[in-house]
């Protein structure tokens, strides 16, 4: 099959479009074409080799994808040749020991597509069938595939880790990525006031019809003050992060005496400023993200599909261009996702 690939870690052109072997299905598996892929800011760091993550090169990326199965195992269970489906973009084991805690995100034998295996940047990709999600024909592919990680991860951040409740003041800096537009929508379905930060006057317009109830661009100044004086004094109840990088303490500065910082990525810096002083002072918690259980990406895909949160779509590429896609990524001049598309 023809898949974009790396053989080296590097810089965007590191990315191949290559012949290699077509995936092999077991009795238990699913062969998936691949109709469309989302883009993560991870992609880039396994691809540059900054994502601190063991891979056995070559490497397809691409954690979530939707596509029709075109080849079943025998023992594959109800999937048919010709179903639309998806697949959750990481599955544990069931057999260790944490499974059989109920700690399934702490599987010793945990599996990420696009990491411990290959994902969707190709035409093809070999899926256990025990977590292959069916779709409806009227489902839209790209949708599903540009939702399921983002939107996972902010229902998560939001709901089981900052424990957000109606009337809370939360703020979400760089609101234009695909997490962050996902965190301001569910903080808002989860009753919050919202304030997002972002970089240009466009993007505030676009944040703003995800939901934001104020949309600040970030100035050269202090984002701190600027932050305090739209809230008029209020401190946030919980900030949602997913950039880190050297506004990480300010950010942190405008919570609310015991108020929570959740974060999850760090694409503008792994090293942050943190004065540990104020924090235990103000009994603030900083929480990190690992990963989202199987019942929340399920619950995460029918958000999608009801329309419940969106995630807009800032470009498509073909899969054959794939170093485009991470270009146009590390530009950070988009709001939403970034797929890539068969054909």
């Amino acid at each position: 099959m023809k898949a974009a690939t790396f053989y080296e870690y590097g810089p965007a052109e590191a990315m191949r479009y290559a012949d290699i072997p077509d995936p092999v299905i077991g009795p238990g598996d699913v062969l998936v074409q691949v109709q469309a892929c989302g883009v993560n800011h991870s992609d880039l760091d396994s691809r540059a080799g900054t994502s601190r993550w063991p891979f056995e090169l070559p490497m397809v990326l691409g954690a979530e994808f939707t596509g029709t199965v075109v080849g079943v195992g025998e023992r594959a269970g109800p999937i048919q040749t010709g179903d639309l489906v998806t697949a959750l973009q990481q599955y544990s084991c069931g057999r260790c020991a944490q499974c059989a805690m109920w700690r399934p995100d702490l599987c010793e034998a945990f599996e990420v597509f696009g990491t411990t295996r290959w994902g969707g940047y190709g035409e093809l990709v070999c899926v256990p069938a025990r977590v292959v999600v069916p779709l409806e024909p009227a489902d839209d592919p790209l949708a599903v595939a540009a939702g399921q990680c983002v939107v996972s991860t902010a229902w998560h951040m939001v709901n089981q880790l900052a424990l957000v409740r109606p009337g809370d003041l939360v703020l979400v800096p760089s609101a234009s990525g695909g997490v962050a537009s996902a965190l301001v929508q569910c903080a808002k379905l989860a009753g919050a006031t919202v304030v997002a930060t972002v970089g240009t006057a466009a993007k505030a317009g676009q944040v703003s019809l995800l939901g934001a109830d104020a949309a600040l661009v970030r100035g050269e100044g202090d984002i701190a003050a600027d932050l305090l004086r739209a809230t008029d004094g209020r401190r946030f109840d919980a900030v949602l992060d997913t950039v880190g990088g050297r506004l990480f303490g300010a950010h942190l500065s405008v919570l609310r005496e015991e108020g929570t910082l959740v974060t999850c990525g760090a694409h503008a810096g792994e090293v942050v400023p943190l004065d540990l002083i104020p924090l235990f002072r103000n009994g603030w918690r900083i929480v990190g993200f690992r990963v989202a259980p199987p019942d929340e990406l399920t619950a995460s895909l029918e958000l999608i599909r009801h329309g419940s949160v969106k995630v807009p779509i800032a470009a498509t590429f073909p899969i054959s261009d794939a170093a485009a896609a991470h270009r146009f990524l590390e530009r950070h001049q988009h709001v939403g996702k970034v797929l890539l598309v068969a054909g």
